[in-house]
């Protein structure tokens, strides 16, 4: 039997990259009308195209050539592949994004077209992460094609393998070795790239060949369809079909389901893409982070009927967050103008989320007692599912315009009891301030809305009283160890454990650091490792940081930021110092410390929560170099067995490598020892690090030129003049460290949600209308058991009034979790270890009726 080659037409069409959504809206047009031309006059061809947002550009703007898609749809010449709104970064977006993306794919392709897509596919994305398999299955998608890393550079089956990951879900997945394009007169021409690969896929049964000029569309070219007739014409051992991914993944699984395992994770490659452009990335992980929240809050508001619920506000804002995981945006690797679009769409998407959960955060507290004269109401909501026990800060109006006199106390108030606080500095810098920042302890139910009223009262406050200076001074002894500043270099000198004796940190710990680094904004590495300015996508990997920041002088820390009282006093002496304690309270101690090196300075916030035995590093990074990397380095008082680090809905290990070798992450990362302890670092907007045999860096920035495979020397266009680099300028950055003598992963991972998605603390004066409908009763409307079980995201059904709430098993074991849904009897759920699993909730009548669905909602 002639053997089968399953041609699968395509046109990769990059919305963005060197160009802005404009023109990548005009190419999506132009293209999809070439292909529908060739699809009427070549009834033998079908053309292949995923990503719904080009669908919807095409029905928006060109309504009659969207007709004719429906038209060859029907007539199975247009299929639609994919299922997803677009193909986005797959390493970077919270796993509840990737399900988004499919969520609102599938929905336009089945209301539009009557078409369910089972293959996804990510052709150009740099990396697919553990747990991205179980979203895939979770989706209903049963497999997936993908190009990186590319053959050569991660070895993997030859065709097809079945790719699981620790949940126990698997796809049958398929690297596109040939990759997804063809490009005439080039290694990529149909000539070339078909006999190669041929012979590469030889001992697979059947094989698929991916063809079409793309990047910037193009799709089916009439050259280049002669030319495949003319092969097969010529190559009688194969029988060639015009096919589709679904039609391939059948036909493989009909002549053999005995595939191969692969259960890691499939990185990595342009790892550079994993830090470039990180003010886009920060952007995109707050926007994410807000946008889940939000839409916690108003869908809990929605279902205990306190608003109507906003739809369109939160289609709009997933749309514009799902946009902007594109794999030429989220990585950093688009022009300036393309950075530019992404923060103005998160900025939009933010300011639009901000209103949409005020307004629902109003309906759920105005029926409250009114507040008494003179009284502030403070509300403070718990987004989470989880108890929460947190230092949360906020600014509020404690009197009228200058009108805070010195004479007044703040007193903060929860019912009748006092709540210690701490005044610590506001925004504003007036001398005056009747704007005032406050931290507070609070102790919060899961989505609790906690009130507190503040008063003045006539009682002179007391003036801070601020620690010096001194070995001593930076010693701090807390819940869960023991944490010291160096005074003369400001970094952290040790991490004792409770209990313990040793130290896990060396001295030096949370330097700042820079490594020497490629002007590739995909692909990083040492530059003093090359032979040339020609590399792909893998570089080479670090030995040790070539510089290091360290404390300022006096003279540098009152450059960096004057001081009024050098500016208005009568001597030439600064009162600048490098190192200081700025707030000191029964609360928090916070230590200010600055650094430099060469053009570049950190202004750096150790604070250390006394009641929680948190510590946060919180910097201000000024940065100016260029074609270099900035990590956080930490070197270790242990022998690292393995790193862990917070993947997509899951947990990625790995072995130290010898080298500075570039790991993605999202939230968390820890390396830990043989016997069982561990250091990790939270982080807020970082997302890769390195783990060697004595030292864990934590990513911070990168600066390459923008759109750069390395500028050649002499180019006549880019050398021999001023290029613009990446991440010039200010940005801050957060951190949390974390230790101990056992690792959880829930805990770490909930202490990260806490620090991404921080309680929402607002002002508002209630009516009064409902004094007995209290926000205590809040925190009883839902909640989950046991604590290994989590709920990460509710929201009304896509499709319907009911309410859908997805859980996670955290702990590694098969639970029956409790659903409690108010006074209702509660809805019991097996989930199995480390999945997924949601539920739909809806009313008939009096009753609620649960039922288990996908991802997806059934769809």
């Amino acid at each position: 039997m002639k053997k089968t080659i399953h041609l699968v037409c395509n046109a990769h069409l990059d919305p963005v990259w060197q160009w802005t959504w404009e023109d990548g809206l005009a190419e999506a047009v132009s293209t999809f009308r070439i292909a529908a031309d060739f699809c009427e006059t070549h009834p033998d061809f079908v053309f292949n195209h995923n990503e719904s947002l080009l669908y919807g550009w095409i029905k928006d703007h060109e309504p009659d050539l969207f007709t004719r898609i429906e038209k060859l749809v029907k007539k199975k010449q247009w299929h639609i592949a994919g299922g997803a709104f677009l193909q986005p970064d797959v390493n970077t977006p919270h796993g509840e994004t990737h399900i988004r993306q499919f969520l609102y794919g599938l929905n336009f392709f089945k209301s539009h077209f009557d078409q369910r897509p089972t293959t996804a596919y990510n052709f150009d994305p740099f990396g697919h992460p553990e747990g991205f398999a179980q979203i895939l299955a979770g989706c209903g998608m049963d497999s997936y094609i993908f190009c990186r890393p590319d053959f050569g550079t991660h070895d993997l089956p030859v065709g097809c393998f079945t790719w699981i990951d620790r949940s126990g879900q698997s796809v049958t997945a398929r690297r596109s070795d040939d990759h997804y394009l063809t490009v005439p007169n080039s290694e990529h021409d149909v000539d070339v790239k078909f006999p190669k690969f041929l012979e590469h896929f030889k001992d697979e049964p059947t094989s698929m060949l991916l063809w079409g000029v793309g990047n910037h569309g193009g799709g089916v070219s009439r050259k280049e369809y002669q030319q495949i007739i003319e092969y097969f014409r010529e190559n009688k051992q194969y029988e060639f079909k015009h096919s589709t991914p679904e039609a391939y993944f059948s036909h493989a699984r009909k002549l053999s389901d005995d595939f191969p395992v692969v259960d890691s994770e499939l990185e990595n490659s342009f790892a550079g893409c994993y830090t470039s452009m990180s003010r886009v990335k920060q952007a995109y992980r707050a926007t994410e982070h807000l946008l889940l929240q939000t839409e916690t809050l108003a869908a809990l508001a929605w279902w205990f009927g306190k608003v109507p619920y906003p739809t369109q506000a939160l289609d709009d804002a997933w749309r514009d967050v799902m946009f902007n995981t594109f794999h030429d945006i989220l990585p950093g690797s688009g022009i300036p103008n393309v950075e530019r679009d992404a923060l103005a769409q998160l900025q939009r998407a933010t300011s639009n989320l901000r209103e949409v959960r005020f307004n629902a955060m109003i309906k759920v507290v105005q029926g409250e007692r009114k507040a008494r004269d003179g009284q502030v109401p403070i509300f403070i909501t718990n987004p989470h599912s989880y108890a929460i026990n947190r230092t949360v800060t906020f600014e509020y109006a404690a009197a009228k315009i200058c009108m805070l006199s010195s004479g007044k106390t703040i007193v903060l108030k929860h019912g009748r009891k006092t709540v210690p606080y701490q005044r610590i500095s506001s925004q504003n810098n007036l001398n005056e301030q009747w704007i005032v920042k406050l931290a507070v302890n609070v102790k919060l139910k899961p989505f609790e809305v906690l009130r507190l009223d503040a008063s003045l009262v006539d009682k002179k406050p007391v003036r801070p009283n601020r620690r010096k200076i001194s070995k001593s001074a930076l010693r701090f002894v807390t819940v869960h160890g023991t944490v010291s500043i160096n005074p003369r270099t400001g970094l952290i000198d040790s991490i004792i454990p409770k209990g313990s004796r040793r130290s896990l940190v060396k001295g030096n710990a949370m330097q700042p650091v820079l490594f020497e680094d490629l002007d590739h904004s995909w692909t990083c590495g040492d530059p003093k490792q090359l032979k040339g300015p020609n590399i792909w996508s893998q570089g080479p990997a670090w030995k040790k940081p070539d510089a290091k920041f360290v404390l300022a002088t006096a003279k540098q820390a009152a450059e960096l930021s004057p001081l009024a009282a050098d500016k208005w006093s009568k001597t030439s002496k600064t009162n600048a110092k490098a190192l200081r304690v700025i707030e000191d309270g029964e609360l928090q101690t916070v230590v200010e410390a600055l650094f430099v090196c060469g053009l570049s300075a950190i202004n750096r916030h150790y604070v250390i929560n006394h009641l929680e035995g948190r510590v946060e590093i919180r910097d201000r990074i000024f940065y100016q170099h260029k074609d270099h990397m900035l990590k956080l380095h930490v070197p270790l008082n242990f022998k690292p067995m393995q790193s862990r680090s917070e993947s997509c809905y899951s947990v990625t290990a790995r072995l130290p490598d010898v080298d500075y070798v570039e790991h993605p992450n999202h939230r968390w990362v820890t390396a830990e020892a043989p016997n069982g302890d561990f250091l990790g670092v939270i982080n807020d907007a970082s997302f890769a690090h390195n783990l060697t045999q004595d030292a864990m860096a934590i990513n911070v920035m990168r600066s390459p030129a923008y759109t750069s495979f390395i500028i050649q020397p002499n180019e006549p266009y880019n050398d021999n003049r001023f290029v613009p680099r990446q991440d010039q300028g200010e940005h801050e950055r957060s951190y949390e460290l974390v230790w101990g003598q056992q690792l959880c992963e829930r805990t770490l991972t909930q202490s990260a949600g806490v620090l991404n998605n921080q309680p929402y603390a607002y002002v508002y004066y209630p009516n009064g209308h409902r004094p007995s409908d209290s926000t205590k009763q809040y925190a009883k409307l839902l909640r989950i058991t046991p604590k290994n079980i989590q709920i990460t995201a509710i929201k009304k059904a896509h499709n319907s009034d009911a309410l859908v709430i997805r859980l996670q098993e955290l702990d590694g074991k098969k639970t029956q979790a409790k659903l409690h849904l108010g006074d209702e009897k509660p809805v019991t759920v097996s989930v199995e270890p480390y999945n997924l699993s949601t539920i739909m909730i809806q009313r008939m009548g009096k009753r609620l009726i649960a039922c288990e669905c996908n991802l997806v909602e059934g769809i």
